[in-house]
């Protein structure tokens, strides 16, 4: 197919996210290596995104796609309740290079999902229905996830699951907690536990947050924000979950966004 072939059936038979049917104008691609894109009329683009924020290591790297013909010529697939060597492997890969006392893992197709199923564990693990979030987020699309989301994308797919509470992170986006980190925090802090207060402690299973707010902003947390918030949460036993699908796996410096605060999550959720 030609590019004006292809562009013209992908915007004829499938839908784009985030997107208004007949304006979106999609990339052509057709095929990447490195950190560039190509098109199939010779265009070349720096894919400076990395795609959805993923390729960390770029797009065909040679021992992935080696990684991914080993894997092909083997077992392609296997139903969830088998043990299979890339299970073991990965799992005891993952809880030794995950901080603190995260050991044991629960494999999903996406950060989406990721999120639903951390839902589901913190309410069944606590047996609270409520889940704290902050406005100035995002963790998903699905059904859940979208709810868990703060930014106005959310709205449009309202109501939703119920008993999901958002609250102001330490950057709002006008109003102003102070003018230091150490006065932003103490604040935000305060507030918080007013909410908590408000909403009954016993009933909130979890908060849900980024450790570095990503399609928001781009925001890291004021300087003691992340050990002020788990102190505060233990406090009550609500259970901190670290939505680390953006900032996770090295994007900060550190392999986890949450380390740079000093702290160890209950639940991390990556993709």
């Amino acid at each position: 197919m030609d590019q004006k072939a292809v562009v013209e059936a992908c915007l004829k038979h499938s839908l784009y996210t985030w997107s208004a049917t007949g304006k979106v104008d999609p990339l052509p691609v057709e095929r990447a290596e490195g950190i560039w894109l190509y098109g199939p009329e010779g265009q070349k683009w720096l894919d400076f995104n990395s795609q959805l924020m993923s390729v960390n290591i770029g797009h065909s790297h040679p021992k992935v796609v080696e990684a991914m013909k080993r894997a092909a010529e083997g077992l392609i697939y296997a139903f969830p309740g088998t043990a299979t060597e890339a299970r073991a492997k990965l799992s005891t890969r993952l809880s030794e290079l995950v901080p603190g006392d995260i050991n044991t893992f629960f494999f999903t197709l996406g950060g989406a999902e990721a999120n639903e199923n951390a839902i589901k564990l913190v309410k069944q693990f606590t047996g609270r229905q409520k889940i704290l979030a902050r406005y100035r987020s995002y963790h998903g699309a699905t059904n859940a996830t979208m709810q868990l989301t703060g930014d106005p994308r959310r709205i449009p797919n309202e109501p939703g699951m119920p008993g999901v509470v958002h609250v102001m992170d330490p950057w709002p986006y006008d109003y102003s907690f102070g003018d230091s980190d150490d006065e932003i925090t103490k604040n935000n802090l305060v507030y918080l536990e007013e909410v908590i207060q408000y909403e009954g402690p016993s009933s909130i299973a979890a908060m849900f947050i980024e450790p570095v707010t990503g399609t928001n902003g781009i925001l890291p947390p004021p300087k003691g924000y992340l050990a002020g918030l788990k102190a505060l949460l233990d406090k009550y036993g609500i259970l901190l979950v670290c939505d680390e699908v953006m900032a996770g796996w090295g994007r900060t410096g550190k392999l986890f966004a949450f380390e740079h605060g000093g702290i160890v999550p209950d639940v991390v959720t990556k993709a």
